[in-house]
């Protein structure tokens, strides 16, 4: 099913509380109250909602190695529209309608400005992340977030299953491996085996 089958709802609405969009060991995602939040729809089922608000990620990307520990941890104000595809039910309860204050808080004139912005993070989405294209499936979510570089960063997140790659870096864990990548070099952790090759 192409990328086209996804759009976005007719409705804005606003969170009426911070919501933690993703909890994990490793991993929060969340976001304040008042949040923006749109609907992304496939073949009249809901998948997720493209946000804009007060947001936050926090991730723990650091690998313990015996040569000492590598990596960082990441935490970032999200203070643009991002997407979020699964875990639906988070949101479902905790919107209201929102306003033209609520719009104007975040910068939009219009709703039509807000729309505009979430449908081009949909399309360069679908576009650039093929792995996309079918139908969002499982207990995990997936997010988009743009960056500073006007480029999009990704996180999958579910359980012990957990991806974020970003344009300098890639982390990847799950239950026996975890892969660490970025311009300083490589970490490979396999069932307890470890290689460390440093750029």
């Amino acid at each position: 099913m192409s990328w086209h089958s996804y759009h976005l709802g007719e409705t804005i609405s606003k969170t009426t509380e911070p919501l933690k969009l993703c909890e994990t060991e490793k991993c929060i995602v969340e976001t304040g109250k008042d949040t923006l939040a749109i609907p992304v729809m496939l073949n009249g089922s809901l998948e997720g909602y493209v946000y804009h608000g007060h947001s936050k990620l926090v991730l723990d990307t650091v690998v313990e190695t015996e040569q000492g520990a590598v990596g960082k941890p990441v935490e970032k104000e999200i203070n643009q529209p991002f997407l979020m595809l699964g875990n639906t039910e988070i949101a479902g309860p905790r919107l209201s309608p929102m306003s033209q204050e609520d719009l104007s808080r975040m910068g939009y004139g219009r709703q039509a400005e807000f729309l505009s912005n979430a449908e081009d993070l949909l399309n360069r989405f679908f576009k650039r992340g093929r792995i996309h294209e079918h139908r969002h499936s499982g207990n995990g979510s997936v997010f988009a977030f743009q960056n500073e570089a006007n480029k999009l960063d990704f996180l999958i997140a579910g359980g012990a299953r957990l991806v974020y790659k970003t344009m300098n870096s890639v982390f990847v864990l799950n239950t026996n491996n975890t892969v660490l990548k970025n311009l300083s070099g490589v970490v490979c952790i396999s069932n307890g085996k470890c290689v460390v090759v440093k750029r």
